[in-house]
């Protein structure tokens, strides 16, 4: 129950930090307010605020006030996940999600485009060989099954990924790949016209098997800032 309590005073804490209501250098109220506030006991509060200090969010200063941290400074690519505001039970706070997911979307295309180039240029013979089969796998989906498509894109944006050699890119891709996952529905629908896209995801693989790298970054580029019809 203690957990229980003290996650959805994280989730609580989690949200006005990164939806601004709690700014950089603001103390948090101290452990006893929040227990009363709450209604809960003072250990629930301190596991909450633990979880808060891991995440980079707050610092914890022995004998002095917990305060929050300039987390635009300091924080790094898994703040992303953190920042969709996705709690335990799977919920996503749209205050947050929606501030966060046009970033994560212009930061996939740059990347993507990027990685397509030099996935054309580096990539071994295992990887060229698996790409035919990763998109036969897209195309093969139904064109509203987005669930099963968007499983399929992932695979073949992993080996693209991978095929670029670059560890850096990989990293970030994970971070990207997490939050837009964390922010759900949402995400899905706004990429459905790019899941969609059979002819895209066939230039762009048809350009990297080929090794022609600015053709590869065009498909690239095209594909991953197409714009959602409107319904």
């Amino acid at each position: 129950m203690a957990s229980t309590v003290s996650g959805s005073i994280f989730d609580r804490l989690r949200a006005d930090i990164l939806g601004n209501t709690l700014h950089a250098g603001d103390p948090l109220p101290s452990e006893r307010a929040l227990a009363e506030e709450l209604g809960c006991n003072r250990h629930a509060v301190r596991e909450a605020v633990k979880r808060l200090q891991q995440a980079g969010l707050v610092e914890v200063a022995q004998g002095g006030a917990t305060r929050v941290r300039d987390w635009r400074a300091t924080g790094g690519l898994d703040l992303l996940t953190q920042l969709t505001g996705a709690t335990a039970d799977g919920t996503v706070d749209p205050r947050l999600a929606v501030a966060v997911l046009p970033g994560v979307l212009e930061m996939r295309a740059c990347i993507g485009t990027d990685v397509a180039g030099r996935a054309a240029e580096r990539a071994d013979a295992d990887t060229l060989l698996a790409l035919p089969g990763h998109l036969a796998a897209v195309t093969a989906c139904a064109p509203d099954d987005l669930a099963a498509r968007e499983t399929a894109y992932a695979h073949l944006w992993t080996t693209l990924v991978d095929g670029a050699q670059n560890l850096a890119y990989r990293l970030a891709f994970n971070s990207l790949v997490a939050g837009v996952g964390a922010i759900g529905a949402p995400a899905l629908a706004l990429l459905a016209d790019e899941l969609r896209d059979d002819d895209g995801h066939v230039a762009l693989v048809d350009a990297v098997v080929r090794r022609d790298a600015p053709a590869a970054e065009i498909a690239a580029r095209a594909l991953l800032t197409t714009v959602p019809s409107e319904d």
